[in-house]
């Protein structure tokens, strides 16, 4: 899809989510509620959601063999996720795969998005276990579930091919070996280089400890964000349960997986009052209006990009490299242009 299309997409399904999330509000009552919140409980959920990157960026340490430090895995991750909440094209993964390359050793790109897949995919198990367990605590409807048991087909799938191969490199490289007899022009291309990056990237899940280790830290991670959304539903409800907090998570991170204009404005809203609708924390007949969800929604968006916002910059900082360096790189790989100057050329992260 061109760049453009892109864009016309994005600001299409930003606008439409937008629209569902306004359906049926009073302007002027949202204001209201945004006026009357508890703005205290921000603090908490901010020190949560800080604590749950943490988790992210020690989980990921481990899936890349414990090869760079807990602090360059903290902050790489806190950039990646700064940009891919304000840039198109998931820019923030390719940033981060870029930024491994700058350290003492280096990390193959390739190595780093492999990990990058496996995070994926354990974090789309985890949205099916939201899923299960909100079940447990109020009524879902059967579409939602039937979607959840369809994302955790895909997620332990894709998990199961990648362990079965982690587990089995010499089985890789006669693959690769047997299509390059076939096809002798990819040789030039350094596939097999290629592929034993790929599979150091996913070497984590070839065996019980690494596949352990690696849901022990997404648990952790999870829980953080899981708590943290459950704080802040008391900025505005005198009673919330825990079943939304599993169900917003669990829809907005989906959501923002969706194109869409920067911030994911408009999915992400949309996400989060699905997940109050569906726990029964959007009941106007019963003091809980539209607008308060939608308020709600926004000012956990603001505090979610806040996060990003304040440790992405702390992890520049850290990293001793400039926005404009990672946007720039991240950029012309994915528009397959060389980077203005080669990695080996730029200023390592020890400076």
């Amino acid at each position: 899809m061109k760049r453009w299309q892109s864009v016309v997409l994005g600001v299409i399904i930003s606008v439409a989510t937008l629209a569902y999330a306004l359906h049926g509000n009073d302007l002027s009552r949202i204001g209201d509620e945004l006026a009357s919140g508890r703005y205290v409980w921000v603090l908490p959920c901010g020190a949560l959601m800080g604590l749950g990157l943490w988790f992210r960026g020690l989980r990921w340490r481990f899936l890349l063999n414990e090869r760079l430090t807990t602090t360059h895995s903290f902050h790489i991750t806190n950039i990646s996720y700064f940009l891919n909440a304000w840039l198109p094209l998931r820019l923030g993964e390719v940033a981060r795969a870029y930024l491994v390359t700058r350290l003492k050793p280096p990390i193959s790109m390739f190595t780093a998005l492999s990990s990058v897949v496996v995070e994926r995919l354990i974090d789309l198990l985890a949205v099916v276990v939201l899923v299960v367990i909100a079940v447990q605590l109020t009524d879902v409807p059967s579409e939602v579930q039937v979607s959840a048991q369809l994302i955790g087909v895909v997620s332990v799938s894709g998990m199961f091919v990648l362990a079965f191969f982690a587990a089995r490199r010499h089985l890789t490289h006669a693959i690769v070996n047997f299509f390059l007899k076939i096809l002798p022009f990819l040789e030039r291309l350094g596939v097999r280089s290629l592929a034993d990056k790929v599979l150091d990237g996913i070497a984590p899940l070839g065996s019980l400890r690494g596949v352990g280790y690696s849901l022990w830290w997404s648990v952790w991670a999870w829980a953080a964000s899981i708590v943290a959304g459950y704080v802040l539903l008391f900025a505005f409800y005198d009673q919330p349960n825990w079943a939304a907090a599993l169900l917003m998570i669990a829809a907005a991170a989906l959501a923002i997986a969706l194109p869409a204009v920067p911030g994911s404005v408009g999915p992400f809203e949309a996400a989060i009052i699905v997940g109050l609708q569906l726990s029964g924390m959007v009941d106007p007949a019963n003091g809980l209006p539209q607008e308060r969800a939608f308020a709600f929604a926004v000012v956990l968006h603001l505090v979610n990009a806040a996060c990003y916002v304040l440790f992405g910059y702390i992890g520049l900082l850290h990293e001793r490299v400039s926005l404009r360096e990672v946007f720039r790189t991240a950029r012309d790989a994915v528009i397959r242009k060389p980077a203005v100057q080669p990695v080996s050329e730029l200023p390592t992260a020890e400076g």
